[in-house]
């Protein structure tokens, strides 16, 4: 019979790894270990406060050449990101800016400023840009100033020349 041999191995193998005790002594008393506190609920996010400023995506450098196609729609505000929508209810697109440009709160109205402090736009009004769509790939990431947030989602808008509403 195999079988005999390989138990009989198999119990030597468990005597020896059992944790050796001297003759006559007995294992100390173990209290058992207290049940570990439960996790934290994550923290709801609050919405963004009626004072912060979205996050407005910015190139690095000035494009050299601009895509020609034309975006038009209403710039709204969603998600703390600001987006180009066709109708002012769906998302649009997330427009990725040219430098020099800034985002800031006058009381109640959300305004960009061009790096003269002209206002360029403001939420809730039409806005037409050149440009054209792209994807995000990691070429367009380093040429951001800032990555961008996690709700900051496609599609993307790689803006050119604002236009005229």
């Amino acid at each position: 019979m195999r079988a005999l041999p390989i138990l009989s191995m198999i119990a030597l193998v468990l005597a020896c790894s059992a944790p050796a005790q001297e003759a006559g002594s007995r294992p100390a008393p173990t209290t058992p270990a207290p049940a570990p506190a439960p996790a934290p609920e994550p923290a709801a996010q609050p919405p963004a406060a009626a004072g912060s400023i979205p996050v407005l995506p910015e190139l690095r450098q000035a494009s050299d050449a601009f895509m020609e196609a034309l975006l038009s729609g209403t710039l709204i505000e969603q998600s703390g990101c600001l987006r180009v929508s066709p109708d002012g209810k769906q998302p649009g697109h997330l427009l990725i800016w040219q430098p020099g440009y800034t985002a800031r709160r006058t009381g109640e109205q959300l305004e960009v400023v061009d790096g003269t402090g002209k206002v360029v736009a403001r939420v809730g009004e039409p806005l037409r840009t050149g440009g054209g769509q792209v994807p995000m790939s990691d070429e367009l990431q380093k040429q951001l100033k800032a990555p961008l947030d996690a709700a900051c989602v496609g599609p993307y808008w790689l803006m050119g020349q604002l236009q005229a509403p």
